[in-house]
């Protein structure tokens, strides 16, 4: 038997496989720059001998059984978890030992432990003794250590991020689990994680990023500690190409920042712009739903008194400021396709996007009325922005030059069009203010197309704001053909 002793640091693809033939196909998935493979047997469909994973792969493999206690899925009694641990580290792999099975007291059991690494998981906060732990873990003798803790919001996410920097000895991890972790888990691997997990098409554990985006997007195989902080502020941030785009640029011109996923439930209490982190975060772009909540975060400009919503958020001389470039996205986009002096446009949707584009296209002169699910709020806020509303059971029945898809509609292959068909049988230009992280079309694109009318899709859009936002957090010399340039790549496969 060979046996492979998992570098340190590891940057290990976790593996959830339902059976034999579907583990040897997850194992070809695993990208190039993984120095080790988890198998995840508490989350297999069928159990099967740890033996017939090892040498599925060529790198070393770690074998995890999680209990439910701890997160995972085994539910086995003691005397099982510690014979099938001993058969996994038998045969050749290293295996991952919960701290509280007290396994690890007992100098007998596994008495080679270079290929042990002892975890402890605390589902729902940092444990009161998170240091004392740690200590206690190093104290046995295993290869690495790893404190995995549940974040409820962005603040607790960045403080466990802080001990993993605290506890950079080379041989520990400490990182998040749960919808709120991503930023933690990234800080956590450029802080010098020993262990960094990410999942290889399926989730092993909440609060996941792909192990492919770390390693491209983040380059949390090059630890250090950045400068500046910047992110995208989002109800949900699974389809946003915002990191992928700003960490290139970075990179591209060498400036020690890194831009992060920040998933926010509640933008007034976890409150990014009070975030008071090591490194500092200098700027945020804001998402949905927290555009209108972001206006109110900032000294606004001028555009953003117009809107009532703000997709920029920007540290200058310790205060913040609050910009609007989708604003800007919505402008130039449509300029290229001449004014709207004389002709009407509908824009469906009430939130922040919606006001950007209402605002955009009157300032182009077209005759602007505003349509949402819920007609009282479409009226309000068109009273608020001084355009029309249209009552949305009438939406079908319209007609205009320009119709705008300003709700999150259309970006999910099983979504329908955000538009009726019938307003697209006059060829109106189309515009849709979403996309989809893989460049392909939206349904609403789609069906536009379809029926041939001129449109714009979302990409355009966010190319230009984007690149006002990068010019914002002060990335020099950006452009349109830059950003779009890189985009693309990123749709590649």
């Amino acid at each position: 038997m060979t046996t492979k002793t998992v570098p340190l640091p590891a940057y290990v693809a976790s593996l959830a496989p339902r059976d034999a033939a579907d583990a040897r196909r997850l194992a070809a998935l695993v990208p190039a720059g993984a120095n080790a493979i988890e198998w995840r047997m508490d989350l297999a469909e069928e159990r099967l001998p740890a033996s017939s994973f090892v040498a599925l792969d060529a790198r070393p493999a770690i074998v995890t059984w999680r209990s439910l206690s701890e997160g995972g899925n085994f539910s086995g009694s003691s005397d099982e978890y510690r014979r099938l641990v001993a058969e996994a580290h038998a045969a050749g792999a290293t295996v991952d030992v919960e701290q509280a099975r007290g396994l690890l007291a007992d100098p007998a059991f596994l008495p080679e432990r270079d290929r042990v690494i002892v975890s402890h998981h605390s589902p729902f906060s940092l444990p009161d003794d998170a240091d004392g732990r740690l200590a206690s873990m190093r104290s046995n003798g295993a290869r690495a250590v790893k404190l995995v803790a549940g974040a409820a919001d962005l603040p607790a996410s960045l403080r466990i991020a802080a001990l993993q920097r605290r506890n950079a000895d080379g041989r520990t991890a400490v990182f998040p689990m749960g919808p709120a972790s991503p930023p933690g888990r990234v800080l956590s691997a450029v802080f010098g994680a020993a262990l960094v997990y990410g999942p290889v098409e399926r989730d092993t554990a909440a609060g996941q990023l792909p192990l492919s985006d770390l390693l491209d997007v983040f380059e949390v195989d090059r630890p250090r500690v950045p400068e500046a902080l910047f992110g995208v502020v989002a109800g949900s941030i699974a389809r946003s190409l915002s990191p992928r785009l700003h960490n290139a640029l970075f990179r591209s011109r060498q400036l020690p920042w890194l831009y992060l996923p920040l998933p926010v439930a509640d933008f007034e209490r976890e409150n990014p712009t009070a975030l008071e982190f090591d490194p500092p975060f200098r700027g945020f772009a804001v998402t949905q739903p927290w555009k209108l909540a972001a206006a109110r975060a900032g000294r606004p400009s001028e555009d953003v008194r117009a809107i009532g919503a703000a997709n920029t958020l920007v540290r200058a001389r310790g205060r913040w400021r609050a910009e609007n470039t989708d604003l800007d996205g919505v402008f130039d986009s449509l300029a290229d396709h001449d004014t709207g002096e004389g002709r009407s446009a509908v824009v469906v949707g009430a939130g922040g996007a919606a006001r950007a584009a209402a605002i955009a296209a009157r300032r182009l002169g077209y005759e602007v009325a505003l349509c949402a699910r819920r007609d009282a709020e479409a009226d309000r806020v068109a009273a608020e922005l001084g355009v029309d509303s249209l009552a949305w059971m009438d939406l079908p029945a319209s007609e205009a030059d320009l119709y705008v898809n300003a709700t999150p509609l259309g970006w999910r292959d099983d979504e329908p069009s955000a538009l009726p068909a019938s307003v697209l049988e006059a060829r109106p230009l189309v515009f849709d203010c979403v996309y989809r992280r893989d460049g392909r079309e939206t349904a609403t694109i789609r069906a536009a197309r379809e029926k041939k009318c001129p449109t714009v899709e979302g990409l355009q859009m966010f190319v230009v704001q984007a690149v006002r936002q990068a010019q914002l957090f002060g990335v020099p010399e950006v452009g349109n053909d830059e950003v779009r340039g890189i985009l693309e790549r990123s749709f590649r496969p």
